[in-house]
């Protein structure tokens, strides 16, 4: 009996490799260097770094509602005025010999003025709205956190999931390998009739099994690489090199932070807070300066020279009566969204609870199941051992031997997996505390 491979195993065997190509070397990683390249090349903690900037920029452009405006004014006017043919003293002109053309005349005003505006008095609206452009600075700076240690154990949990899958991949690797030996074997032992058509029928249809396994795994891995790649803001296709982690470090539960969702949610309570203090205030009399000071000529030459020089100093008050109820409106609309925050904060408060409860009691869980593992999988390679001794001295069949290799090569699975699987509970401990993932 001959051995077909499956088309997809003969193109990758004969279908040679581009002309010129060449093979790009693999980046290598760890988990640190692979949470730092995170923090600088993470597309969404760059957007989030840029909304920090943007709150800044509102401060800036807040406290400018609070200092001194400054305006140059530099006007040329050509204009033809007949409002004095509509005064009383056009009808008695005539008496005075003039004639209505000589009244009126297109005439040119040169104007070169410097205007001040200053707010005086607006009852703490503008050192408010100041108070919250900070605010929403911190807000910011909360959201950036949570985004950071979103994308950190984003990018912790893919890493896991590559050495998961390399991991499945090298077991399933090394199956196909035994398999191949096994099959090897029997077929030198059919030779020498110490074994049976039947034991190669088996060992051929254990390879032939394994080989559709080793495809999903193989595509496993490069879809776990694609998905560590874009966490990392590299291309899919970038070979890359990880690091093993082995076992994690079992010690004391670590001090937790403030949550940052939690911290975010309380300042855009304080906000909404002070921002009624706004809206009162828009309900007062507010006190302006208005100041300008320039020349005015009729021509070029007497600009700059006495006595042109025009000027004007004023105060202005504005005392809102009646804005439509537009001021009611706002009041009642901050409030709706300042009772929203507070839901939405007590809402989260107890799931972070229950998130750090829940995490506790999964890592707890991860320990004793990759204890349990590794138990197993030392029981199953003394097994594979005694299966091994056993078959070389014709106790047992060639059946029985491919099972102990199939059960061994299932406990490695699961003793890797638990191990990851541990590592992943040490992170969703640290996420719930609020921690990064190292």
């Amino acid at each position: 009996m001959l051995l077909i491979f499956p088309p997809a195993l003969q193109a990758q065997a004969l279908t040679p490799p581009p002309e010129g190509a060449k093979a790009q070397a693999p980046l290598s990683l760890d988990l640190s260097s692979a949470l730092a390249r995170a923090r600088n090349e993470n597309p969404m903690l760059r957007a989030a770094k840029a909304r920090v900037e943007e709150r800044r920029g509102l401060i800036t452009s807040t406290r400018a509602d609070a200092l001194p405006q400054l305006t140059l004014v530099g006007d040329f006017t050509r204009a033809r005025d007949v409002s004095i043919l509509n005064s009383g003293f056009a009808d008695s002109a005539a008496a005075f010999g003039l004639s209505p053309n000589s009244l009126v005349g297109a005439r040119s005003i040169y104007t070169s003025q410097a205007n001040l505006t200053q707010p005086l008095f607006y009852w703490g609206k503008l050192g408010t709205a100041i108070d919250i452009a900070k605010m929403g600075e911190q807000e910011a700076a909360f959201g950036f956190t949570t985004s950071e240690l979103d994308v950190l154990h984003g990018v912790a949990k893919a890493y896991l999931g590559v050495l998961s899958a390399q991991a499945e991949q090298e077991v399933i690797e090394s199956r196909r390998s035994t398999a191949e030996q096994f099959v090897s074997d029997v077929k030198a032992k059919l030779e020498a009739q110490t074994a049976t058509e039947l034991d190669r029928l088996r060992a051929e249809s254990e390879l032939l099994a394994v080989i559709p396994e080793a495809l999903q795994a193989e595509a496993q891995v490069k879809r776990a690489l694609e998905v560590l790649n874009g966490q990392l803001g590299l291309d899919p296709k970038t070979p890359l090199s990880l690091a093993q982690m082995g076992l994690p470090e079992i010690g004391a539960k670590p001090a937790g932070a403030e949550r940052s969702e939690l911290a975010q949610l309380r300042q855009q309570e304080a906000m909404y807070r002070a921002n009624e203090k706004i809206i009162t205030s828009d309900l007062r009399p507010k006190f302006d300066l208005s100041a300008s000071y320039g020349y005015q000529a009729g021509k070029t030459e007497n600009l700059w020279k006495e006595p042109y020089d025009t000027w004007k100093v004023s105060v202005t008050m504005k005392f809102p009566i009646f804005d439509g109820l537009r001021s009611s409106g706002k009041r009642a609309q901050n409030t709706a969204q300042l009772e929203q925050v507070k839901q939405a904060r007590i809402d989260r408060e107890r799931s972070v609870a229950i998130e750090q409860s829940t995490a506790d009691r999964e890592l707890e869980k991860a320990i004793a199941l990759n204890e349990a593992a590794r138990r197993a999988h030392d029981a199953t390679v003394e097994a594979l051992r005694m299966s091994r001794e056993s078959f070389e001295q014709g106790l047992i069949t060639s059946l029985d031997l491919l099972q102990a290799e199939r059960a061994e090569r299932q406990a490695e699975s699961q003793r890797r997996r638990a191990e990851l699987g541990l590592w992943s509970a040490r992170f969703d401990q640290r996420r719930s505390l609020g921690l990064p993932p190292l």
